[in-house]
């Protein structure tokens, strides 16, 4: 399929690369500008070759704009995870010489070995709806750890209102931002304080609150926080940042699936059919698939979600372990992860196989891979047939 592998090592402003044959030999390389007048120097050395593949390691945001002009210009292209060419050297020389041009020539060598799992490695194109599901996960992932941080230092400031309601309940987060500590509320003039706590307690959005203003006022008399001025400021930074990550997530969330249903309505309409899976997990898994015909078939499509089973082969035994390669798109992972609890607990059909496993005396664990794994097959089959989920019963 391919005669030539080419590796890229990219840095800030630069770029080497290495054209390897099918006998493992460099036969060019160079070192080129990373600006558009060294990308079409590089396309006019590309185009001396046919049958190439192009690969480079994901290093943060210095291989995109490459990546992104050679897919506009048609080559075929792969993103592999630098740990995996890490290891690749490590097991080809016990050299431990390092260069940019060396590493060029290793990623080439790479592809050349691991053609055959060419699925696992990302090709690589610039999509909006892609980046937007990046920026969307990255901005869950900065809620959690802002909700971390509050609640541990809350722990310390007022630990009796951890203890006694969810502290991320809208109500009590304005509350808080206003009086966040137990000495602020105790000062509190009590028309102020009971003001705040009555505004506060009519907003629309989250659960009715359980807690009165006088349990609130007697938790703040006898709290044991600690009274700290800069612990005050950090509780309402926290919140603050808390809620405008909230606010930015709705935001994206909302522009993100809208996105999806312009471009991928027939598929998002597919996926809903499975009880369990809600417009947000299943936009998620499209963003990273982009495309179910790109997969010959599902085990394809399992290699690239990195949910297929690693095995050792050793001469002429091979050892099938019980974890999954986690080689593939972790992103994809995450949001098939999701939407297997979310089948799990609401989809009778799902929830049976995952009871099922567990009674087989799989671990809760275990049973979830393996759900994740049916889930992937149902889905797969489902988006290539373009028929909706019915339940068959015999």
């Amino acid at each position: 399929m391919f005669k030539y592998f080419i590796g890229v090592d990219v840095s800030k402003d630069k770029f080497n690369f290495a054209v390897i044959n099918g006998d493992l030999e460099n036969i060019d390389n160079g070192c080129i500008e990373m600006n558009r007048a060294g990308f079409e120097e590089f396309k006019s050395k590309l185009d001396f070759y046919q049958d190439i593949i192009i690969a480079m390691e994901s290093t943060g945001s210095y291989h995109i704009n490459l990546l992104s002009f050679l897919g506009a210009n048609n080559f075929k292209t792969a993103l592999v995870n630098p740990a995996l060419i890490k290891k690749f050297s490590e097991g080809s020389t016990l050299r431990k010489t390092k260069t940019d041009e060396l590493d060029a020539v290793t990623i080439g060598k790479f592809i050349f070995k691991n053609i055959e799992y060419l699925d696992r490695f990302v090709p690589y194109s610039v999509d909006e709806v892609t980046a937007l599901a990046r920026l969307r996960e990255n901005i869950v992932k900065e809620i959690a750890k802002t909700k971390t941080q509050l609640k541990q230092n809350l722990n310390l400031v007022f630990p009796e209102i951890v203890k006694e309601c969810n502290i991320f309940n809208d109500t009590i987060l304005n509350i808080l931002e206003v009086f966040p500590t137990p000495e602020s509320i105790r000062k509190a003039p009590k028309s102020k304080l009971k003001g705040v706590f009555n505004k506060a307690s009519k907003g629309k959005k989250g659960r009715k609150l359980s807690l009165t203003y006088d349990r609130f006022k007697e938790l703040a008399v006898d709290s044991i926080g600690i009274s700290s001025e800069g612990y005050a400021k950090i509780v309402e930074h926290n919140i603050k940042s808390l809620k405008f990550l909230q606010s930015q997530l709705e935001e994206i969330s909302n522009d993100f699936i809208d996105k999806i249903n312009d471009s991928k309505k027939d598929d998002m309409e597919i996926l809903s059919s499975i009880k369990g899976i809600g417009n947000t997990t299943a936009a998620h898994f499209i963003a990273e698939v982009r495309d179910i015909n790109r997969f010959e078939n599902r085990n394809k499509l399992s290699a690239y979600a990195g949910i297929d089973p690693s095995f050792k082969e050793s001469g002429t035994s091979v050892n099938i372990k019980g974890k999954v390669t986690k080689k593939g798109n972790k992103s994809l992972r995450r949001a098939l992860y999701l939407m297997a609890t979310g089948v799990m607990k609401f989809n009778d059909y799902f929830r049976a196989y995952y009871l099922k496993k567990k009674s087989e005396g799989m671990s809760h664990r275990k049973a979830m891979i393996a759900l994740c794994n049916k889930l992937l097959r149902t889905i797969f089959a489902l988006l290539t047939k373009r028929e909706f989920f019915v339940i068959k019963y015999s």
